[in-house]
């Protein structure tokens, strides 16, 4: 896969209609000024191309940021998608059952975009132009989940829609929407792997100039697990119960690189989880003397943090500000939770679930320890300390994971 040198994941989409032969690539990112006609065209098909081209933008708002189309009384889809409390919001970014949902009305009455030209309303709706997925619900799909490549089109993961406009409605549009929700990018810069032991002269230290690593925001989730079943013909074998769609999908070691290998990417390392989380003393510059390894995302010294008063005090009382950052024993339940975002935007550094890594280097430290199965005093909540897991499901030690991906420019 590749991406241009602005590192900003592009949405790629389709754009065609059923009169015109070919594909013809538009980039909603960066979004150019919509050129608009003073007078309206004369034909039927360019006044179809012209009204869809411009509802480009809100089409890829309700994409990335479906969050906010959400009201307070959350979603009316329950065959699709439920609406919990203890989900971030952030579930619903670039969310093909949210869209599901808002297409279908269960988020607003009448779901249709309203693009205002020529002196005139036109309305923009997607169609449930695609087959039901059974194992989800029978209703026909306003969207179909791509493995790219796709007709031409090189990206890994996509979602397939038509659009169509009431003014005319003898014609559709194809879109394929690709996930620029999951990943982040890892700033190029020298990192260290591990605790710095200076008993032991040991200070593992490397670089990724000259690298685009993108590592996943959140754990893999029952959704996204639920996917990649479909796609490569297990659809027994997916979560069935909607309220766990949001968990982690907790998968054996083996399977873990499958998925991720399935979408182009690789399990987590150990030394990019480092990086990813052991915050640098001086942002500004990349090719610093020393590297530090701070003992949490928030503060670079433990006993100035809730988990180091923890302690010290055995009567500390955990407060909602402190399991934002790290869901440790006693803390409520929480997912897709952007409190916990470490200094270049991946989260759960601390607490949440054990995270399973492939360490090159230690290759029997393989496993985040740090947990909400662990209380706040115990010393395994801080960065740098890892145990071993041997890859097979446990119930007693559900572990998550996540992907990242390397690519060429």
């Amino acid at each position: 896969m590749n991406r241009d040198s602005s590192i900003i994941p592009k949405i790629i989409v389709i754009l065609g209609f059923l009169t015109v032969i070919g594909i013809i690539l538009l980039f909603f990112r960066p979004r150019p000024e919509t050129r608009r006609q003073s007078q309206r065209p004369i034909t039927s098909e360019k006044l179809f191309a012209q009204v869809i081209q411009a509802a480009q933008p809100q089409i890829q708002k309700l994409w990335e940021e479906g969050d906010r189309f959400i009201g307070n009384h959350g979603l009316k889809c329950d065959s699709d998608i439920l609406f919990k409390q203890n989900v971030g919001r952030s579930y619903y970014q670039c969310q093909p059952h949210f869209w599901q949902c808002y297409w279908s009305g269960g988020v607003k009455k009448d779901p249709a975009l309203k693009i205002e030209m020529f002196g005139q309303t036109f309305h923009i709706r997607a169609k449930a132009s695609f087959q039901p997925i059974e194992a989800y619900s029978p209703a026909p799909r306003y969207y179909e989940i791509l493995r790219g490549p796709y007709q031409g089109l090189n990206f890994h993961y996509g979602a397939l829609i038509e659009l169509s406009m009431d003014e005319v409605p003898d014609m559709t549009w194809p879109v394929v929407l690709t996930d620029t929700c999951r990943d982040v990018y890892l700033p190029e810069r020298i990192y260290g792997y591990g605790k710095n032991d200076s008993k032991k002269n040991k200070d593992f230290i490397w670089d990724n100039f000259d690298r685009k690593i993108f590592i996943d925001k959140f754990y893999v989730s029952n959704q996204q697990a639920n996917e990649w079943r479909i796609l490569t013909g297990l659809p027994n074998k997916i979560v069935t119960d909607k309220s766990k769609w949001a968990l982690p999908s907790l998968l054996n070691s083996q399977d873990q690189k499958k998925y991720c290998s399935f979408w182009g990417k690789r399990v987590l390392e150990a030394k990019l989880f480092d990086a990813a989380t052991m915050t640098p003393s001086d942002l500004k510059n990349p090719l610093a003397d020393r590297v530090q390894r701070p003992q949490t995302p928030w503060q670079r010294d433990i006993g100035k943090s809730f988990l180091g008063m923890a302690r010290i005090n055995s009567d500390y009382q955990l407060t909602p500000l402190d399991c934002q950052l790290a869901q440790v024993k006693g803390c409520q339940e929480k997912y897709f939770s952007t409190d916990s975002v470490t200094w270049m935007g991946i989260n759960y550094a601390l607490g949440f679930y054990p995270e399973a890594l492939i360490n090159f280097i230690e290759p029997n430290k393989n496993l985040k320890l740090s947990s909400k199965f662990h209380p706040p005093e115990a010393g395994v909540h801080e960065l740098g300390i890892r145990g071993k897991w041997d890859g097979k499901l446990d119930p007693s030690l559900p572990v998550a994971f996540r992907c990242y991906e390397e690519v060429s420019l």
